[in-house]
């Protein structure tokens, strides 16, 4: 097959890679103009990227020090319920299995816990995070295979073009393209080119339901503090009108605000960004301007958009090269070793790329919908948005008014997972007055439920290493 890719940056050379990995005979070029920048912000993943370069084949040690990457564990909350709240967590990897969810949410209602507690309970990766420490190799936490990272998003793109597709046959034009490369002899075409989406002209399915459009971005240098500051998390902070992320790679911070214009003008935003992160505003900030929603046909004729021309969500829990990379591993799970594409492997694809923007889309809403924050105009918006029953969003809803007579292994792990830390980060509990009474209705708490002897074991964290300490002994090595 002769496969043409439109653009460079992340997408793009993460495309070369996948394709020239699984199908070393197909005859691949990309073509990349060097007069269009990329965005570039892309610098925090989430923990099934590590799929994807399992995938590739790459290793840590390969590529890590020449991106300035690190290790990413957890996803950090901070103001997202309400204003000046205990700072909760999305952590990476699995829970430990001390006891059925539904035993710690009745032990948290009858005590009052803390809401950042569920998930150091269960999840060795947020009290890492807690802590500033790097579990090695723990059972709870495999180090190479459930972390995300922190990395230079152009660095990357760069070493996968001088490293990987290069190496193995992809070839390289440095051109500016337009639309009528559509005419020339390719199989299929590969769109990478950003919210331009030059080549794929599919029905755009708005998310109007994620009202954020803007995003002031910058950089920050380290201070003498560095063993502190290089924590293994993403920090995400709410403001009047949306929220800024922390990303700590090797070398320096990167760091934006990601607002709603509708609530706040950008010279507004940059102003309170500025004085949120202590920064001067003439200090190298860039204003990025987006749509949220994504393409009805990812994958249209001949045309499958990556990235940015696919759709995007917006910044938050770093979703961006998630799509990239999970959307990829679909093209070529739908292709297979098959010649011929036929519309069945097109609808194949467009159902699952679909399906994970939709369902992605969900779990980032129910960040806001469960907020109790109405201290500002964009606050009290949020919290009055209708959003859509799809994906996560409708089945925290049944959850949440599940009859509590089905108390024991009511609350399960299986497919809700980490997302029983965003709720209980947010204070959702189904038990309270009406719910326990219920359950006293029909014989109350059996005897030996794990909820009237609910031990939580403590985590051993004194002898694990910073990730400061970490690094400097393996990856940045002296």
């Amino acid at each position: 097959m002769r496969i043409c890719i439109v653009g460079g940056g992340s997408a793009g050379w993460m495309t070369a890679s996948t394709l020239i990995k699984a199908y070393p005979n197909w005859d691949i070029t990309l073509f990349e103009s060097d007069n269009i920048p990329t965005v570039g912000v892309g610098e925090s993943t989430t923990q099934y990227f590590r799929q994807w370069l399992y995938f590739l084949g790459l290793k840590d040690e390969e590529w890590m020090a020449a991106c300035d990457a690190t290790y990413k564990l957890s996803v950090r909350f901070h103001n997202f319920h309400e204003v000046g709240d205990t700072p909760w967590q999305y952590p990476f990897g699995l829970p430990r299995g001390f006891a059925t969810p539904d035993s710690w949410f009745f032990n948290a209602w009858k005590n009052n816990w803390s809401n950042d507690k569920f998930a150091r309970d269960y999840y060795l990766a947020a009290a890492c995070a807690h802590a500033n420490k790097l579990p090695e190799n723990d059972q709870y936490f495999p180090l190479k295979r459930d972390t995300g990272f922190h990395f230079d998003a152009v660095k990357f793109a760069n070493w996968l073009r001088d490293n990987y597709a290069i190496p193995r046959g992809v070839k390289h034009t440095i051109e500016t393209v337009d639309k009528s490369i559509l005419n020339e002899d390719y199989d299929l075409f590969f769109d990478c080119t950003g919210w331009k989406s030059m080549l794929n002209d599919s029905e755009w399915i708005d998310y109007d339901y994620l009202p954020n459009d803007r995003a002031w971005v910058t950089r920050k240098k380290y201070t003498a503090h560095i063993q502190n500051e290089m924590v293994p998390v993403t920090d995400c902070t709410a403001l009047s009108s949306g929220w800024v992320w922390r990303v700590p790679t090797w070398s320096r911070v990167g760091t934006g605000y990601n607002f709603c214009s509708k609530y706040q003008t950008e010279k507004e935003a940059l102003h309170e960004f500025a004085l949120h992160i202590k920064t001067d505003i003439d200090d190298g900030f860039r204003l990025i301007s987006y749509k949220t929603g994504r393409r009805k046909e990812i994958w249209n004729g001949n045309v499958i958009s990556m990235g940015l021309s696919a759709g995007f969500i917006e910044p938050l829990e770093s979703n961006g090269l998630l799509s990239v990379h999970q959307n990829l591993l679909y093209f070529v799970k739908a292709m297979g070793d098959r010649e011929n594409v036929t519309q069945y492997m097109r609808d194949t694809f467009n159902l699952e790329a679909g399906d994970g923007f939709d369902t992605f889309s969900s779990f980032v809403a129910l960040h806001y919908s469960l907020t109790q924050r109405n201290d500002s105009p964009y606050w009290r918006a949020v919290s009055n948005i209708r959003y859509p029953k799809i994906g996560l969003l409708e089945r925290c809803q049944r959850l949440f008014m599940a009859p509590s007579v089905s108390y024991v292994d009511g609350i399960t792990f299986g497919q809700l997972d980490g997302l029983l830390a965003v709720m209980a980060g947010h204070g959702w509990n189904p038990f309270d007055n009406v719910s326990v009474n219920e359950i006293d209705f029909h014989g109350g708490v059996p005897d030996d439920a794990p909820a009237n002897n609910l031990d939580i074991p403590d985590w051993d964290l004194d002898s694990l290493p910073t990730p400061y300490e970490y690094y400097k002994r393996t990856i940045y090595e002296s």
